[in-house]
C-alpha cells in the first residue's frame, strides 16, 4: 500500500528500511481503508517516518515505545512555541500517536497494577456487575476510591482495619472547598458505596457508613429548563437536512426529542434494535443495565429510515450512527453528537440559554407528562 502514496522509489525504500517499516504499510492500509485524504495520508506516513528515524539514532527499541518518548520527539523536532508551528505540532502529534496505537497492538504494555490499584477494581467490578452503572459513572468512582486508598496506605497493603472515622474525615477535609464542592460531594458518596461493598463481603463497616461527613451545597432549588414548542421547532430548523450529517444529527435528535433516550444510548443504538413491522425500539439503557423496549414514533421513524436510505456510509457496523469523516464508517461517539448538537445550539440561536444534550430528555419528560 506504500506505493499508493508514494511513487519515488527511493522514498519508499527508505520507509521500507525504516524501523517502523510494518507499521508504516499498516498505517496506509487503514488510511486507505478509511476514507482519508490522499495529501493527509502522504504527509502522515512521512511523520511517522521521521519518528521512526528518531527512535533508530536514539536507540529506543520498538516495543518500548512510550507516551514519554512521544513527547520527547515532539518537542525535539518541533521547539519553538512559534504560531507557525502549532497547526504542523498537532499534526505530526496526531500521526505519531497513530503508529504508537499500532505498535501498542502488537507489543502491549504489560502494567503492573498497586495494592490500591487492586482494590479498587474488585469495587469498580462491583459497580458494573451487580449496579449495573455507566461506564463514566464507575470510572468517576474508581477515581475518587483510587486517590483515597493510595492517600492512606500509598504502595503498600490496603489494610481495612485502620480506616478510621479520623482518617476518613482528614481526607475529605484536604479537598478543596468550592461553592458546590462537587469534588467533596462525589469523594463521601463514592465511600459510603465502597463501605456498603465492604460489609456486603462480610467486612463489618456499619460505623463508617455513618460518619461520612454530609457535605453542604449552594446549589439553587431545582428547576429544569425545558424548550418551548416554537425553541423546540427552531433547534430542529437548525439542522440542514439536505446533507448526510443532518439526517444524522436529525434522528438522533428526535430520539432524545421524542423518547428521551440519553446521548450515550443513541450512539449505541444498532440496526438490530429497531422492529420496523412492530413499530418499537429496544433501548440498552446502560445507564441502569435494564434494556426496555419502546415505541417507535412515526416522526422517529421516517427520519430514521431517511438517514439509513439517504445519509448513512457504507459501513460493516451494525450501529445506526456511524462517522461521516475519515475513519468513515466507523461507530460514531456520545461525544461527536453532543458536539453536533452544540453546534446546533449555535445556528439556532440558543447557545445563551441551552447548552449539552440532557435538556432534550428532560424536555421529552415534561411533554410526556403534560
Amino acid at each position: 500500500m506504500l506505493e499508493y502514496y508514494h511513487r519515488c522509489r527511493w522514498r519508499r525504500a527508505a520507509w521500507r528500511r525504516n524501523v517502523l517499516a510494518v507499521f508504516l504499510e499498516e498505517a496506509a492500509c487503514r488510511y486507505r481503508e478509511w476514507g482519508y485524504q490522499y495529501e493527509y495520508a502522504q504527509a502522515g506516513l512521512r511523520f511517522m517516518a521521521g519518528f521512526g528515524d528518531w527512535l533508530q539514532e536514539n536507540r529506543i527499541p520498538v516495543d518500548q515505545v512510550a507516551e514519554a518518548q512521544v513527547q520527547s520527539f515532539l518537542d525535539q523536532s518541533m521547539p519553538q512555541p512559534h504560531e507557525a508551528f502549532v497547526h504542523k505540532r498537532i499534526q505530526v502529534s496526531a500521526a505519531v500517536h497513530f503508529v504508537l496505537t499500532l505498535i501498542r497492538e502488537k507489543h502491549p504494555l504489560t502494567l503492573t497494577q498497586s495494592l490500591a490499584q487492586a482494590e479498587t477494581g474488585k469495587y469498580a467490578e462491583h459497580l458494573r456487575r451487580n449496579r449495573g452503572l455507566a461506564a463514566g459513572t464507575i470510572a468517576h468512582h474508581r477515581q475518587c476510591l483510587e486517590e483515597f486508598l493510595t492517600a492512606c496506605f500509598g504502595q503498600g497493603e490496603v489494610r481495612l482495619e485502620e480506616i478510621t472515622a479520623a482518617r476518613v474525615h482528614a481526607y475529605v477535609e484536604t479537598i478543596p472547598r468550592t461553592p458546590r464542592n462537587g469534588k467533596r460531594r462525589r469523594v463521601c458518596s463514592t465511600l459510603r458505596g465502597y463501605f456498603r461493598f465492604l460489609q456486603l463481603q462480610g467486612t463489618p463497616t456499619e460505623y463508617l457508613q455513618t460518619i461520612i461527613p454530609l457535605v453542604p451545597t449552594s446549589r439553587a432549588t431545582l428547576s429544569p429548563k425545558v424548550l418551548t414548542p416554537p425553541e423546540l421547532q427552531l433547534l430542529l430548523r437548525s439542522i440542514d437536512r439536505t446533507r448526510p450529517t443532518g439526517k444524522r444529527d436529525y434522528a438522533a435528535v428526535l430520539c432524545m426529542i421524542d423518547l428521551g433516550m440519553r446521548v450515550g444510548d443513541v450512539a449505541r443504538l444498532s440496526l438490530d434494535d429497531i422492529d420496523w413491522r412492530a413499530g418499537t425500539m429496544a433501548v440498552a439503557n446502560h445507564k441502569r443495565g435494564r434494556p426496555y423496549r419502546l415505541p417507535l414514533p412515526k416522526r422517529l421513524g421516517q427520519a430514521l429510515a431517511d438517514y439509513l436510505a439517504d445519509g448513512r456510509p457504507s459501513s460493516e457496523r451494525r450501529e445506526v450512527f456511524v462517522r461521516h469523516a475519515p475513519p468513515r464508517g466507523i461507530t460514531t461517539t456520545a461525544a461527536a453528537l453532543k458536539l453536533a448538537i452544540r453546534s446546533a445550539w449555535k445556528r439556532a440561536g440558543l447557545q445563551d440559554r441551552f447548552s449539552g444534550t440532557h435538556i432534550l430528555r428532560h424536555t421529552a419528560a415534561t411533554r410526556m407528562k403534560q
